[in-house]
This record gives structure tokens, sequence and C-alpha cells, in this order.
């Protein structure tokens, strides 16, 4: 079995019964569906359930984020598999983080720098910012920010001044009529970001989203 990793996950050449385990693990009741038959609206244009992956010529496109349980499952089933890993790493670049974390923000931070990715979750005010400024000074990667209002981009703005020591005409911001790449880190308002994601993306090397639990509306999704 062959698994590719890059903004998503092939899989090619995998048992028939291992395909549909994982289409089956992807596979999940729509819950717009279950509000409409509880209110006794019509459904004609609401499938069911929802379906995580895509059949392709090339094999099965399935979320990155699906990885770990991946692999775990072709461990368990005793499958071989070669891993092939094309996500973008780029030339490293300095940072020079100048706050200094609390105990738990501490200890967030090397949890979330154990890991390739995932969501950083912490209550209003404990310091989300600070601590993913800290986390994109450790990745050493030209790092995208993307937020969705303006007042959201230029607390960015200040904060990455004020903790990585960047001055305001080095970083990129890509909105309020603005299109400027940094060349160490960029804040982006998603609806700007959106017309130019192509452009930007060769360029970047660590993806921050601010608010995540708003990813999946199609414009962030996309």
């Amino acid at each position: 079995m062959k698994i590719t990793i890059s903004n998503y996950i092939q899989i090619a050449d995998a048992p028939s019964f291992f395909v549909q385990e994982i289409k089956k693990s992807l596979t999940m009741q729509n819950p717009e569906y279950i509000e409409k038959i509880k209110r006794g609206y019509w459904t004609g244009n609401t499938p069911e359930t929802l379906k995580f992956y895509h059949n392709t010529c090339e094999g099965l496109e399935i979320p990155r984020g699906y990885a770990r349980k991946l692999l775990f499952l072709a461990r368990e089933h005793g499958i071989d598999y070669q891993l092939i890993d094309r996500r973008r790493t780029l030339l490293e670049v300095s940072f020079e983080f100048k706050g200094m974390l609390k105990p738990f923000q501490d200890q967030a931070v090397r949890d979330v720098l154990s890991r390739d990715q995932g969501v950083l979750e912490a209550p209003t005010g404990s310091g989300k910012t600070v601590m993913a400024l800290k986390n994109i000074a450790e990745r050493k990667q030209p790092a995208l920010v993307i937020t969705h209002t303006r007042e959201l981009m230029n607390q960015w703005q200040d904060r990455i001044e004020a903790f990585l020591n960047i001055p305001q005409a080095e970083i990129g911001v890509i909105g309020n009529g603005e299109m400027c790449i940094g060349k160490r880190i960029t804040v982006a308002i998603i609806n700007s970001l959106y017309k130019v994601a192509d452009q930007v993306a060769p360029r970047i090397g660590h993806l921050i989203v601010d608010e995540c639990h708003r990813t999946p509306s199609r414009t962030f999704t996309e």
C-alpha cells in the first residue's frame, strides 16, 4: 500500500477491506439532515450522511488530519505501506521570541510542538496568541496567520512586533487593501486570502488559523 501525504492523504494499492473500513470511519450522519427530520422539513436536497473521502483514478483521497489513525489501522491489520511525505518544508527563517511563558503556556507549547498538526484550545485570556507566536518561533518556517476580521489582523501585527521583534514594515499583510507576503510572517484576512491563496501557498511552511472553529465554512476550507 502506498500512502502519500501532501495537502491531503492519497492511498493507493490498498486491500479492498481496508479501503471500506476507512470509508466507513469517514462517513458520518449529517446534523442538518437530522435537524430537518426532527422539525418535519423537506430533506430532498440534504444528504443523509457526510462522506469525508473522494474516490479518484489514483486511489482514495482523505483528510490529512486522519494520518495518525490511518497508520495505526495499517499496523493493526499488518498491512505493509510505503509512506511518501510531500508536505511543504521551506528554508528555515530566524525568529527571536521575546516573551516569558507561564508554566501552563510552556506546557501547552511543548505539547503542540510534539505533533505535526493539531488544535490549541484554551480559555479566553490565557494567551493563545503568545503561545502561537512561540510555536512559530520554534518551527522556524515562513508562517501565515489566518484571521477573519480586520481587528484581529491588527492585534496579531501588534503582538508579532512585540513578541517576535519584527517591525510592522516587515510583517506581510493580506487584507485591508494590501497584498504583501512577508519573508518570515504574514497575517491575512480570510476573505482577501481566498482570492490569492494559490500565490501565497508556495511561500508558506507553517500555518496558524485563529479561531479555528470557523474552518468548516466553505471559504476557510477552500
